[in-house]
């Protein structure tokens, strides 16, 4: 989808609004999601300056330019080794006149330390201050062009999880069934999966996180299935927990306490969006685990924010501050996202990706029911 160069430059404005609100002098972008955010380009190791005023420019590489400068409409200053990029960004900062400028830089999980600890050796009278105050409250609200994105992105995720269960049967590797729906989807449309897609089997779904291993799947193996598909940079969450074979009533019992938890979660945050925070909805879903009988198998952080990134704000689990975010309209999150893992039992998993609109809407729609495959 071509998205107009106008909602860029009005996400710039925007941001720069905030920053001069905050006595920011530049938001130094390095991930590039932020990167994408900004501009609609997409590039490997991005860098770009945003001033509080005045307009922002790309630097890259000298190759690059003419191609980054017809992709963003904006004219990028380039460079061919690491201290004429740092110098572009040094002679913006002095020529501002300040004695200790104010620079906000992505302090998450796509800035390595070593670039932010290079950039305060460089700039030692400089004084750095984490983007997330002056991005994620836009980042955080989607825009309509955002959300057709994440539709055709959940789509996309309920046709790989189509292609995973048809796969399920015992003999088959983790990483066989990995390999063929990621093909699948990516020649379905997706550009790629913003994580590396779980299949969790016997065991192994007890696993807060995951991945795809030689593992053969056995009769009788609860498998959890994680999967990220993008599409045109944004993200789409989807999880199911399936049993191989025949499921036990103790595997029914916890499957469906899992889908209560997600149902209640949605209709709560439709009655009461706007108002309801994240801390809330933890504290709802720790009593009922505490009234059905599964208190401490439950790892917290059932909730985050979905985009551009595969998590991001609220995001509860990395930033604890995030507990007080409140669910608002415009938002898009994922719901069900850590395990319910029972010793003997299985693991349990059953995740979507929600808009929160007039209604709680979900753009992921695979079956719900456990399914007993192979």
């Amino acid at each position: 989808m071509k998205i107009p160069e106008s909602i860029f430059r009005k996400r710039v404005r925007k941001v720069q609004e905030l920053m001069q609100e905050d006595g920011i002098d530049a938001l130094l972008v390095l991930s590039l999601e932020n990167y994408r955010y900004f501009t609609g380009d997409m590039r490997k190791q991005p860098r770009m300056l945003i001033p509080s005023d005045g307009g922002p420019y790309p630097i890259v590489f000298e190759e690059e330019k003419d191609e980054v400068e017809r992709n963003t409409g904006l004219e990028a200053k380039t460079y061919r080794s690491l201290p004429e990029m740092l110098s572009a960004v040094i002679s913006f900062l002095n020529s501002l006149g300040k004695d200790t400028p104010v620079v906000a830089v992505e302090m998450e999980f796509s800035t390595p330390a070593f670039l932010i600890e290079r950039f305060r050796m460089a700039n030692p009278h400089v004084e750095v201050v984490d983007a997330k105050q002056i991005v994620a409250p836009l980042r955080k609200i989607k825009d309509r062009y955002e959300i057709d994105l994440m539709k055709k992105a959940g789509k996309l995720a309920d046709y790989a999880m189509d292609v995973a269960v048809d796969l399920l049967k015992p003999g088959i590797r983790e990483s066989e069934v990995a390999l063929e729906v990621e093909y699948r989807v990516r020649k379905k449309g997706a550009e790629r999966l913003s994580f590396p897609m779980f299949i969790n089997s016997g065991e192994r779904s007890l696993w807060l996180h995951g991945m795809a291993t030689d593992r053969k799947i056995v009769e009788g193996d609860v498998v959890l299935i994680d999967i990220g598909p993008v599409f045109g940079g944004y993200c789409a969450d989807i999880a199911r927990t399936f049993v191989v074979g025949t499921a036990g009533d103790d595997q029914k019992k916890a499957y469906r306490a899992y889908l209560e938890m997600q149902e209640k979660t949605a209709v709560m945050i439709e009655e009461r969006k706007g108002e309801v925070t994240v801390l809330e909805i933890e504290r709802r879903n720790e009593g009922f685990l505490r009234e059905t009988g599964y208190k401490g198998l439950y790892v917290k952080g059932f909730v985050h924010g979905i985009g551009l990134g595969f998590e991001e704000t609220p995001f509860p689990t990395i930033f604890p501050e995030d507990l007080r975010e409140k669910i608002v309209e415009g938002m898009t999150i994922a719901i069900g996202h850590s395990v319910l893992s029972i010793k003997n039992v299985g693991g349990f998993r059953i995740e979507d990706t929600y808009h929160i609109d007039e209604k709680v809407r979900s753009f992921t729609g695979f079956e719900k029911d456990l399914l007993e495959v192979g």
